[in-house]
């Protein structure tokens, strides 16, 4: 049924597994205003026709799948890519670099105009958690997904019922982040708008505008945060222990920790008007004794990028913040060769003390989808000023039968205030590694903003269940009764019958699978699925996970 006015709407697809028959079997559309306005379909020709009826913004929650699908229908079906602001027949698409997808716009041949937008960009969330994450009583089904469904096949009631409540629940979500004015592609735009309508006018001042070149130099301070095992503990059975996690770590340092602002300045000398700086320099380091580890260096042929290193015994040089020279001071004997030079701040507290006091009392006083927009907000910001500016995008183009992507035109965009990213993200290490260090004898392995330490004792750190910046102990204070840690982001812990396991990259459906003596040795899991372009769109090929 053809709607009469532009709205924004949720829908899903449902598709074959088959990489030889790749298609949409059926689909589902809901007006996220009015649950009741609710459309299906079978094929993706049928949803194209439905969604150029009328003007909209239509969100599917991973649009890289579902959207593939719909780039093959519009190449084969007479529309034209095009760069700029699509016209009659054309499409545009927001794809960037990596393959993400953030938008595709349409315009029909009759000259109707619609956006498909990623949900998964604002809320960050498999949809089988967004229940609990928004207070929802819909909860996520599941059908027989590897069934034979042939062409004209008719979906059953219960997979029909299926649909809807996938798309009912996101319709349900969105509606409470569109409400909350949260209307841009993606959370880290909004909480940037937010921040800046909280900061006033000014922004520019406090936050200016770089160059290319003084953001590149910049740039290369900026990393991310710490995951390591203790390499004595690695592959083997730990015994009782506890998880502490630091309560919203970065806000904590945003609201607490001196940070830069204003135009930096160049100098070849310490200068000691600065009161942070980011520096070149070329040295050697060799860990002292009963210290924990926090060099990592990147892009180099002679380490493992994966490392963290014990001996630098060759000079090398690197850029980093003067937290980090500070935190690398006191876990190293440094020897500096040669300095390049300094990109001086100054630095102040009390930037963000608006922004954040203002979504912490939210996240505290509230629950359900409030609730979880205070997370967003509060952990999406930072990342947001340290974007990256090469925004060359990845472009899509019929190849034979099969929609590929190709690098675009190379893209430059202006920073934000990079600086503010590499001090924030160099203040969390240096808590982490100061809080485990503090726990040398315990440490078994540290995670951004968590640690894992043998033994069921309180650590040595200042323990709050909900205070900004406190340590609180996981899983309900409950420690875990043995462990394993293999390497970073490879881990389980064992309580009482349950076995927590975390592997990274291994599907969470697998992972429930594994046990805790599992991981004592290499293992070869079956399973795993990874999307593969073929005609008609994206099918999910089964491949294998190694456990090394």
């Amino acid at each position: 049924m053809p709607r009469n006015s532009t709205s924004n709407r949720c829908a899903d697809f449902e598709t074959t597994t088959n990489p030889l028959d790749c298609r949409v079997w059926c689909w589902g559309s809901m007006s996220i205003s009015d649950y009741d306005d609710y459309v299906t379909g079978l094929g993706v020709g049928s949803y194209v026709a439905h969604l150029l009826s009328a003007p909209s913004i239509t969100y599917f929650h991973n649009l890289a799948f579902d959207g593939s699908f719909i780039l093959d229908h519009l190449f084969k079906n007479g529309y034209t890519w095009t760069a700029g602001n699509p016209k009659k027949g054309e499409f545009s698409t927001l794809i960037s670099g990596m393959g993400k997808f953030y938008s595709i716009t349409i315009v029909s041949k009759d000259g109707v105009k619609a956006e498909l937008r990623d949900s998964l960009k604002k809320i960050p969330l498999p949809v089988r958690e967004v229940p609990k994450a928004f207070n929802l009583e819909s909860r996520k089904g599941d059908i027989e997904y590897d069934a034979d469904r042939p062409v004209g096949y008719l979906p059953s009631d219960e997979e029909w019922e299926y649909l809807y409540n996938d798309i009912y629940i996101m319709a349900q979500a969105m509606r409470v982040i569109l409400t909350s004015g949260m209307t841009r592609l993606t959370v880290g735009a909004d909480s940037l708008a937010e921040f800046k309508k909280i900061h006033g006018k000014g922004f520019s001042r406090t936050f200016p505008t770089l160059s290319k070149t003084v953001d590149d130099d910049i740039r290369a301070a900026y990393r991310g945060g710490i995951a390591m095992p203790n390499r004595k503990w690695v592959r083997r059975l730990t015994g009782p222990g506890i998880t502490i996690d630091k309560n919203s770590m970065y806000p904590w340092v945003m609201r607490t920790k001196q940070l830069p602002y204003g135009r930096p300045w160049w100098s070849e000398t310490e200068d000691p008007d600065a009161d942070l700086y980011t520096v070149s320099l070329t040295f050697t380091a060799r860990l002292k004794p009963d210290h924990l580890p926090c060099i990592q260096l990147k892009r180099s042929v002679r380490f493992n990028q994966n490392e963290f290193l014990e001996v630098v015994d060759e000079p090398t040089t690197v850029t980093i913040t003067s937290v980090d020279l500070e935190l690398w001071q006191e876990q190293y004997d440094l020897t500096v060769y040669a300095i390049s030079g300094y990109w001086n701040f100054k630095a102040v507290d009390g930037l963000f003390n608006d922004y954040i006091d203002k979504w912490m009392a939210v996240k505290a006083n509230s629950t359900g989808g409030a609730r979880t927009i205070a997370k967003l907000h509060l952990n999406s910001l930072y990342g947001k000023f340290a974007k990256n500016t090469n925004v060359t995008p990845k472009v899509p183009y019929l190849d034979g039968d099969t929609v590929k992507l190709r690098t675009g035109d190379h893209e430059e965009s202006n920073p934000v205030y990079t600086a503010m990213g590499a001090f924030i993200t160099a203040y969390a290490r240096q808590d982490l590694i100061r809080s485990a260090q503090a726990n040398y004898d315990r440490f078994l392995y540290c995670d951004t903003d968590s640690l894992h330490l043998r033994g069921t004792d309180e650590p040595d750190l200042y323990l709050h269940p909900t205070e900004l910046g406190a340590w609180k102990v996981e899983h309900d204070g409950q420690p875990f009764d043995d462990a394993v840690f293999l390497r970073a982001k490879q881990y389980c812990e064992r309580f009482g019958d349950y076995d927590d396991v975390h592997i990274a990259g291994l599907p969470k459906e697998i992972a429930a699978k594994v046990r805790l003596e599992d991981m004592l040795h290499p293992q070869v899991w079956h399973g795993k699925l990874v999307p593969k372009r073929v005609p008609g769109g994206v099918s999910l090929i089964d491949t294998s996970f190694t456990l090394k």
